[in-house]
């Protein structure tokens, strides 16, 4: 492959961790809570997935569903938190991930090898990996790439044609309007919380296949790339898909710039931080965005309804 074909397909791999998490955030969003734990759950799903390998006999499936289940329990938890107990969404969002980041460093000294590693199997699409300068790019990457798309459909699905995503609409503008229309705040909101997190965390364990064995704290950052890609695209699945490709390719600038002629003398601590000044200036051209109304607000029952 040419430089700048290579470039494209490691920024496709390197998108997927941050795509999974978006897609989670926006469910998440959706239904009218902001987790800023995300970061934390997105690390704690690829310690999941490296666990699941270390004592799976090197299974990356196993280590999946290891990650699958850890999600579950951050989403229960985080739920609990942020619905059930109304504490402030921002300040115990920080609080989790710095939760997340003790546990694991602690947790992986003793449970995790560093050098134990496992990767999601490459699919050669047949016919399409033969397409001249994009097949060899798009159709040659492992299972998680297109899982994430198919995932980004249904996500489309869910949040513009199912009830949920009508009911989830509803409780995220007007949670007391819909509370008065016979809705259940709580349970929608439980529901979103544990299903975006399930997402946040296969998204971790993409990431620990991809990065070749668990290393204490090794998100730097993605998570919050990924609450940046939500707005960035205007809560529609298919424009986090493009975010997210383009915070892929950031990220692989600072390992393909030396084989661009263009970006060779290019300062490398720049190219490092490209993907974060990125997220700064995603803020600005979003600034336009607008969360839904109550997104980030604690909401409490009718004392009827509880």
């Amino acid at each position: 492959m040419s430089p700048v074909q290579t470039l494209f397909s490691l920024g496709i791999a390197l998108m997927v961790p941050m795509l999974f998490a978006a897609l989670g955030e926006l469910i998440i969003e959706k239904a009218g809570v902001l987790n800023v734990g995300i970061e934390g759950v997105l690390l704690i799903g690829a310690f999941a997935a490296a666990v699941g390998v270390n004592y799976g006999n090197g299974s990356i499936w196993i280590g999946l569903l290891i990650a699958i289940g850890a999600g579950v329990v951050c989403g229960i938890v985080l739920a609990l938190l942020y619905v059930r107990l109304g504490t402030d969404q921002i300040v115990t969002g920080i609080m989790f991930n710095i939760l997340a980041f003790g546990l694991t460093t602690t947790l992986a000294a003793k449970y995790v090898h560093a050098s134990q590693s496992a990767q999601f199997p490459d699919w050669h699409i047949p016919l399409l990996h033969d397409i001249p300068g994009i097949g060899n790019v798009v159709f040659d990457q492992d299972v998680l790439v297109y899982s994430s798309i198919v995932v980004a459909a249904l996500v489309w699905y869910l949040t513009r044609r199912t009830w949920f995503g009508l009911y989830s609409r509803a409780v995220s503008e007007f949670p007391r309007a819909a509370e008065s229309a016979g809705l259940n705040v709580w349970r929608l909101r439980y529901a979103a919380v544990i299903a975006g997190c399930v997402l946040t965390a296969v998204g971790g364990a993409e990431l620990f296949a991809n990065s070749g064995g668990f290393v204490a704290g090794y998100t730097n950052g993605r998570g919050f790339i990924a609450l940046a890609i939500v707005v960035l695209a205007r809560w529609n699945p298919f424009g986090v898909v493009a975010a997210s490709l383009l915070f892929g390719v950031a990220q692989a600038l600072q390992f393909e710039a030396d084989k661009l002629g263009f970006l060779g003398d290019f300062p490398p601590h720049v190219l490092v931080a490209l993907p974060y000044i990125l997220v700064l200036a995603a803020v600005v051209f979003a600034r336009g965005s607008r969360y839904p109304a109550a997104v980030g607000i604690p909401f409490r029952p009718t004392r009827s309804s509880t």
